[in-house]
């Protein structure tokens, strides 16, 4: 699995059940500011990256993942993969 890997499937579930366009899914992109999720929906993403990447973590590991990089970086660490690809 690789970085973009991971970005195109954070771009797929961020369109699919958040309805943001995927031009806007950048690795600068924050989850609150840019695509203004709130803490529900927050809650929301971590269940559908947990299912896309299948594994678990807590919610408090989520904490300073603000951007949609942060967060690749992150995945890739569960699972494996390759972070600087």
């Amino acid at each position: 699995m690789t970085r973009d890997d991971v970005l195109k499937t954070v771009r797929d579930i961020l369109n699919e059940n958040f309805g943001v366009p995927p031009e806007k899914v950048t690795a600068e992109a924050s989850f609150r500011g840019t695509f203004g999720l709130d803490s529900l929906d927050i809650v929301d993403l971590v269940y559908f990256l947990q299912k896309a990447f299948d594994f678990e973590a807590d919610l408090d590991e989520y904490r300073d993942l603000h951007t949609v990089d942060k967060l690749a970086g992150f995945v890739l660490a569960k699972k494996g993969g390759d972070a600087t690809a």
